[in-house]
């Protein structure tokens, strides 16, 4: 069997301990890679000509190997010269892999390329770009890897986690083996990695190197025990809040019309104001909830147009980062006000929950297993877009027919003929209005039921919230099959979700004081 057939479809170990850290030595490298094998890796990824030499005798599974070089006049580190990769076979790689970006380095990656076809060895090219993949493939490397997503300045912060897309883009190439590497770091990405049309997953740190992953338990032990104290934002479509909390608490708050009709750069002026004013530090958590949709950059976009129409890919979170310190996450508000409701409010203990909320519009925001769910444009949990069997109007959305369109403050008014959905509210004849807006709202959540196996979901906003409403909401729901009759109840956090959510997200990301240590920092690639 070929070297390739006996990693497709498995997990390749990169055994990488930090450098110069007490794992660093090549008897414990090859006795992690050994224990890597007894667990069931495929095959193995091996840094530097000792370990290489160390491992290779104790092990009959293929090798990747690489040297690791930090060089003062080039970022490139991975097999940057010919004599790396003559050293790598002849200590016993199977698959020399080597920095296949067009960075510029000692040896050009032509030159390393031919280096090692020219011993024999398999090339593997850890690619940045599929225009690195296509290079790599050209000059005859078999095996194409994700590597080098996230660690480039073309691509730095495109991605959280793992660059799903180039691993697709690299499978759709039709040619060499896709090796997916880079941020596989759970048991779920190494899978998703394999439906994308990966033929391996590397894992490395997640395995190997103990002080990231002691470092990972422990800052989870730290955020878990810290109190949710600091500052929050919401920035809505008609008004501007902006509060200080302590231990949960809001105890100072401030308030403003939104000017809907301002740049991007006034409003980041307004938030930079109100912040200072309620004593803010620089480096301080802030979370900030917005109308509109977040995508991963945290760029800013109105989705819908009736509101907020000035704002399209705003860098918000990059801007106020610049201003405030690097504490700083921007969420969309329906989904800040999900996760604080989850946690704190109406949905603890809730395993899938949903959190509608009809207002001048209708939003959401999901939380699916503990976790809030996201996408790389933002719009997952804009529930208020999803399709309704009662209406064929235009939304702001630019869709027709929504649950937004019939069920939305701004839809109940319209119809009533009326400047506010609160005085419907108050007149009998306009009650068909309002029971429509409730039948939409009681079938969006059979649907998400339907899809998302919810087990509960809590109504809020100021038309969710009104007297009379959510009972309307649970009759229509009643008339459907008790399989898609989740439990509903009203939003527990009122108003301040959004703030006290935001706060939340952000304290989960904020890079918190850690103990000091003794190993050198640690730069994967």
């Amino acid at each position: 069997m070929s070297v390739l057939e006996r990693l497709r479809g498995g997990l390749v170990a990169s055994c990488q301990p930090v450098d110069d850290g007490p794992m660093d030595r090549p008897e414990i490298v090859a006795a992690m890679a050994r224990a890597a094998v007894a667990g069931g890796a495929a095959g193995l990824r091996i840094e530097g000509i000792d370990n290489l030499r160390a491992v290779r005798p104790v092990v009959d599974v293929p090798i990747v190997g690489i040297v690791k070089s930090d060089l003062p006049d080039s970022p490139v580190r991975i097999t940057v010269r010919v004599e790396d990769a003559l050293a790598l076979a002849e200590a016993g790689a199977d698959i020399i892999s080597y920095d296949a970006t067009s960075r510029p380095r000692p040896s050009s990656r032509e030159d390393v390329l031919a280096a090692i076809l020219s011993t024999g060895r398999l090339a593997m090219a850890d690619c940045s770009t599929l225009d690195d993949a296509r290079h790599a493939l050209a000059g005859g490397a078999a095996v194409i890897g994700s590597t080098m997503s996230g660690y480039t300045a073309e691509t730095e912060g495109l991605h959280d986690g793992p660059d799903f897309e180039l691993l697709a883009a690299l499978r759709a190439l039709g040619s060499g083996f896709v090796m997916a590497e880079g941020r596989f770091n759970t048991p779920e990405l190494a899978a998703r990695a394999m439906a994308a049309g990966a033929h391996a997953v590397t894992v490395g740190s997640a395995l190997t190197r103990l002080e990231h992953i002691t470092g990972w338990f422990a800052d989870a032990v730290r955020k878990g025990q810290q109190r949710l104290t600091g500052y929050a934002l919401d920035l809505g479509g008609t008004k501007t809040a902006a509060a200080r909390i302590e231990d949960g608490r809001i105890v100072e708050r401030l308030q403003q019309p939104t000017d809907a009709a301002g740049g991007f750069w006034a409003q980041l002026d307004v938030l930079n104001g109100m912040l200072t004013a309620l004593g803010h530090r620089h480096g301080d958590p802030v979370g900030v909830a917005v109308a509109g949709r977040i995508d991963t950059r945290g760029n800013w976009y109105a989705v819908n147009t009736d509101t907020l129409q000035s704002i399209q890919a705003a860098p918000l979170q990059s801007a106020l980062r610049e201003r405030l310190g690097r504490n700083v996450i921007v969420v969309n508000d329906a989904d800040a006000a999900a996760v604080a409701e989850s946690r704190l409010g109406a949905g603890r203990g809730a395993h899938n929950f949903a959190y509608i909320t009809v207002s001048t519009g209708v939003g959401g925001g999901l939380v699916l297993g503990g976790r809030l769910v996201d996408s790389s444009t933002g719009l997952a949990g804009h529930v208020g877009f999803a399709s309704s069997r009662l209406s064929q109007a235009l939304c702001g959305s630019g869709r027709f027919g929504t649950v937004e369109s019939v069920a939305a403050g701004r839809a109940i008014a319209t119809a009533a003929g009326l400047p506010d959905a609160r005085a419907v509210f108050d007149d009998a004849r306009f009650e068909p209005i309002i029971d429509q807006s409730a039948a939409a709202v009681a079938a969006l959540v059979g649907d998400l039921t339907a899809i998302l196996g919810l087990d509960r979901v809590a109504i809020g906003g100021s038309v969710g919230l009104a007297d009379g409403y959510l009972p309307r909401v649970l009759t229509h729901l009643h008339n459907e099959p008790a399989l898609f009759q989740p439990e509903v109840v009203p939003a527990a956090l009122g108003a301040e979700s959004g703030l006290v959510g935001a706060l939340q997200l952000a304290l989960d990301t904020a890079v918190l004081p850690a103990p000091t240590s003794t190993s050198s920092p640690d730069r994967k690639i």
